[in-house]
């Protein structure tokens, strides 16, 4: 079959929503927030394709082929993600008005450390996600023949030109449709699994221990669930997400809501995953595509495959729109120019693309399983941001000191564990204990900054509400 027709429908789709979306990037804070204008399927498709096309499709398919039904973990954890994200901090992002959380930072600490932490390592975790993205494209692209590398560089190119225009609105809005798709496409290959027999086929080809939940290592386990549910917590595209939303209610609900499609087809994919195995085992990760290939009809193999690649440029895309956050917004106009005009915000946003995309396939090539380098970014990221976070929106005692010693400490342990100078249990969110336990001790042993805003959450929030009542009034 001729696959060039079904490519050049979801390019046109995809320029028409370029178009669309130019007017809500026409500044470099619309750029990162869509404008505040988000509705509740624009954050649902965001946070369900942020997991589904590489992670929940690709990835649980791949870990499916070898650990059977505990495969289903990481899409498990990506809807619990969503759960915790919606309860924990998407009421706390809208009502601050955070576009990063430097902003909140820059209010709760007496330091520019830990701002230029945050954002300094949000740039390798971004990349790393963006790597973990590509990986599941390159499972394509080997599949049907075509050299990783080349394949690759193209993809990171088209979605380089497409962020570079479309902003944050588009990738949400691409999300939309290629959600829809995946959705549906995944729904044909089950009931092509069903009608074809593959349900006996699975329970014929794995061993009875395959079926069990629970059947996978603590390590293992951790590296599916820890980073994943706790990255959520300090995830900068995460941030933006909630501040894209329309309102409040928005984008609680979106949030919430988006952990039932990641649930259901994470379940599904699972078995799909192990069907491909049994059909295909010696094609290893590549199983499921290969499925796609030889099982189902050509045109449901065609669109799952287009619309899985155009999913991983949308969730790609929103992850250099955060890198752009984090560079632009907290380093460069928080630090080194704070009067940059709309044109160097722009070009130093393409430079920052241009860098980040380099390092993605850089990452995409090293790798080969998607869920073990989303899990180092994750890691990377939760090290030396979650416990000033977390610690000092919860504890009024901790110190400006405190929470650069936490940084600091959490940071090394994890580099020195990613490059194997030192081996910890756990090691995906072991850097947080110990940044935890300095977090405390050093909070305990100074005294507070004279600048440091110590109100908790719902006090910033109340003074937050205040604000806004105060404006209106006027």
């Amino acid at each position: 079959m001729d696959y060039r027709h079904l490519y050049r429908f979801y390019g046109d789709q995809r320029n028409h929503r370029t178009a669309r979306a130019q007017k809500h990037a026409s500044t470099t804070k619309d750029f990162l927030t869509a404008s505040g204008q988000s509705g509740i399927w624009f954050i649902i498709a965001s946070a369900v394709g942020a997991s589904i096309g590489s992670g929940v499709v690709i990835g649980t398919t791949q870990y499916a082929v070898k650990l059977g039904v505990a495969g289903a973990w990481y899409a498990i954890a990506c809807g619990l993600a969503c759960l915790v994200h919606a309860f924990v901090m998407t009421r706390f992002i809208y009502r601050n008005k955070l576009v990063s959380f430097s902003d909140y930072f820059k209010r709760r600490y007496d330091s520019n450390f830990i701002i230029l932490l945050y954002s300094g390592i949000g740039p390798f975790a971004c990349a790393a996600s963006m790597g973990g993205q590509l990986v599941a494209a390159k499972a394509i692209f080997q599949a049907f023949g075509i050299d990783p590398t080349i394949g690759l560089v193209i993809t990171a190119a088209v979605m380089l030109v497409y962020t570079m225009f479309a902003g944050l609105w588009g990738s949400y809005a691409t999300a939309v449709f290629q959600v829809g798709v995946i959705i549906v496409g995944v729904l044909v290959v089950g009931i092509s699994m069903f009608t074809q027999g593959g349900i006996a086929e699975i329970h014929a080809f794995y061993p009875a221990e395959k079926f069990d939940l629970f059947n996978i290592s603590p390590e293992l386990w951790m590296m599916f669930v820890g980073p994943m549910v706790l990255s959520v917590l300090v995830d900068q595209t995460s941030v933006q997400r909630a501040a894209s939303a329309k309102t409040e209610a928005t984008a609680f609900w979106g949030h919430l809501l988006s952990c039932i499609p990641l649930f259901l087809f994470g379940w599904l994919m699972v078995y799909i995953g192990m069907w491909s195995g049994a059909e295909f085992p010696d094609a290893g990760g590549n199983a499921f595509i290969v499925m796609l290939m030889n099982k189902v009809s050509p045109i449901v193999c065609a669109v799952m495959i287009c619309a899985i690649l155009a999913a991983i440029m949308s969730t790609a895309s929103g992850a250099l729109v955060a890198t752009d956050a984090l560079v632009v917004h907290d380093l460069y106009c928080g630090f080194i120019n704070k009067n940059a005009t709309e044109e160097q915000q722009k070009r130093l946003n393409l430079i920052v693309n241009i860098v980040v995309s380099v390092a993605a396939v850089v990452c995409a090539l090293a790798f080969t399983n998607v869920i073990d380098l989303l899990s180092v970014g994750y890691t990377i990221m939760l090290s030396g941001t979650l416990v000033p976070l977390l610690g000092g929106i919860i504890w009024k005692r901790g110190t400006t000191k405190g929470a650069a010693a936490s940084a600091a400490v959490g940071m090394i342990t994890a580099l020195l564990s990613i490059f194997g100078v030192i081996t910890v249990p756990f090691s995906s969110i072991f850097p947080v204990l110990p940044g935890a336990v300095t977090y405390i001790v050093v909070s305990l042993c100074t005294k507070h900054a004279p600048t440091e805003n110590t109100a908790k959450v719902a006090d910033v929030v109340m003074a937050s509400t205040s604000e806004k009542s105060n404006n209106a009034a006027n």
